[in-house]
């Protein structure tokens, strides 16, 4: 006798799996005083995390353009932590 596949019912009200996937990242960048310098900072949104700060703009700028264009940690639902904690200046 042929095994019966399990069927899986949802009911109303049930919650499913990945429901919470984030669509797009986008990325700026601020100033920030630190001491008597000011230091750019790139943030990460929607997850608020300080990518790197940078003594130039210029520098900061260039990773906003290049991580906005490709979206390079799009799957991973942005930068994992253990990497965004560094200072990259």
């Amino acid at each position: 006798m042929p095994r019966k596949t399990q069927k899986v019912r949802f009911h109303k009200g049930d919650k499913r799996p990945g429901g919470n996937v984030i669509k797009k990242l986008t990325y700026t960048t601020s100033p920030v005083k630190r001491k008597s310098k000011i230091v750019w900072q790139v943030h990460e949104k929607p997850t608020d995390n300080v990518v790197g700060e940078y003594y130039f703009e210029e520098d900061a700028q260039h990773l906003c353009d290049f991580q906005n264009k490709h979206q390079v940690w799009l799957v991973n639902g942005g930068i994992p932590k253990f990497l965004h904690n560094f200072r990259f200046v």
